[in-house]
């Protein structure tokens, strides 16, 4: 397809699309399907044009994995600006178990599977999906501790690394599988049950490493 339509248009505007398309192939198709002309086909645009934009393959999927993690920090923050700091907790769950009605999940999260996949060959794209998942960790090991007081550190570590572990799993399984979302409700209930066991506990041994720690 020609890109005549977009010569008018800005970097921005072009980078934009291409991402765009790039996010859609991998939703639908995955990451067999991942090239430049399929890109360049998807997004309207030269397959010369994509590749200025972008000298390899690696280079437009971690700059797409940088794009949706950007999406997502907004998405977090239009949906906190109400919510107290003891309510945000119950907000962050919600929104990543798929249960917050005004500030749904993006429709594209099949795309972080081809990530995973692709990332098996690309250090710089698992260097940057730990660094997210890692990020990610952190904020809700935080949320936890303002929403939990009673929680020690160590069992707001391990909450925090647990929770990060399931939601990528629960999401592999309702989006990528095509499990019912009605699952999103049994995920969110039992995070909440696994949060009130180590409320109960009032205590928890220190992991036998600490979480996001990688391989030497």
């Amino acid at each position: 397809m020609s890109d005549d339509t977009t010569m008018n248009a800005g970097p921005g505007d072009k980078k934009t699309r291409i991402l765009a398309a790039t996010t859609k192939l991998l939703r639908t198709q995955g990451l067999q399907a991942f090239s430049f002309d399929a890109v360049a086909n998807e997004a309207g645009l030269s397959r010369q044009l994509v590749r200025y934009y972008y000298a390899s393959l690696d280079e437009l999927i971690i700059d797409l994995c940088d794009h949706l993690a950007k999406a997502y920090q907004e998405a977090l923050v239009a949906g906190i600006v109400k919510f107290g700091q003891v309510e945000r907790l119950d907000f962050f769950l919600d929104y990543f178990f798929g249960m917050s009605e005004e500030h749904p999940m993006p429709d594209n999260l099949e795309v972080y599977d081809a990530f995973f996949a692709f990332a098996v060959g690309s250090g710089t794209l698992r260097d940057r999906l730990c660094e997210s998942y890692k990020t990610l960790g952190q904020v809700i090991e935080q949320e936890l501790a303002i929403g939990h007081p009673q929680l020690g550190s160590a069992a707001c570590e391990e909450l925090s690394f647990l929770f990060v572990s399931m939601m990528h799993a629960h999401w592999s399984f309702v989006a990528t599988l095509g499990y019912s979302k009605k699952h999103n409700a049994i995920m969110r209930r039992a995070f909440a049950r696994l949060i009130d066991s180590h409320v109960r506990e009032k205590s928890a041994d220190a992991p036998a490493v600490k979480p996001w720690t990688r391989k030497g």
